[in-house]
């Protein structure tokens, strides 16, 4: 019956530099937050499979969350960049995508670059802590962190070395620092 219901469900067409591309609704509007079965996910995850690159870069720009969700995961560079240019990502998304350690590091590359996505302590925090993000681009965040957080930094287990002997060689000398100013 449910088979039956999909089949009669109009596509959604998307029109993108001459080319038309029709893909279902349930790959392109965004339902409400109902808990969708395995078996509904399971068939959007291998209706992208069968997809061109193409076809993948226009849905990670039109495409619902859920869509988008998977689409980040993918290995090819142009697809998981086009999910992070999209006009329907929001914050929450983005922290999602910052604390994922099954993203590309373009992904956590391009959210760094983004000044919105910036503004959140949250965000850059997730960046921080994750391991996949570019240690060059941990550094530069790194600055903008707390004492309380540097010294999570200082004591993680799963970030680079030379991000956590920053924070430690960063903790020591602020401690140095008001060493001095206390006289002590």
């Amino acid at each position: 019956m449910d088979e039956e219901k999909v089949m009669t469900e109009e596509p959604a067409e998307i029109k993108i530099e001459g080319e038309e591309v029709t893909f279902p609704k349930e790959l392109v509007e965004e339902g409400e937050e109902e808990k969708a079965p395995e078996e509904k996910h399971k068939s959007i995850y291998q209706q992208i499979l069968t997809m061109r690159i193409s076809q993948k870069v226009q849905l990670a720009l039109k495409g619902n969350k859920e869509a988008r969700s998977i689409l980040v995961k993918d290995p090819n560079k142009l697809v998981c960049s086009a999910v992070m240019k999209s006009p329907k990502l929001n914050d929450a998304e983005a922290l999602t995508y910052a604390k994922s350690r099954n993203v590309s590091d373009e992904v956590l590359r391009l959210i760094s670059m983004n000044k919105t996505w910036m503004r959140s302590h949250e965000i850059l925090v997730a960046l921080v802590n994750n391991p996949r993000t570019p240690v060059g681009i941990s550094m530069q965040l790194m600055q903008k962190l707390s004492d309380k957080e540097l010294a999570d930094v200082a004591k993680a287990k799963g970030i680079p070395g030379a991000l956590v002997s920053a924070a430690r060689r960063t903790l020591m000398a602020k401690a140095q620092k008001q060493a001095k100013k206390t006289g002590h």
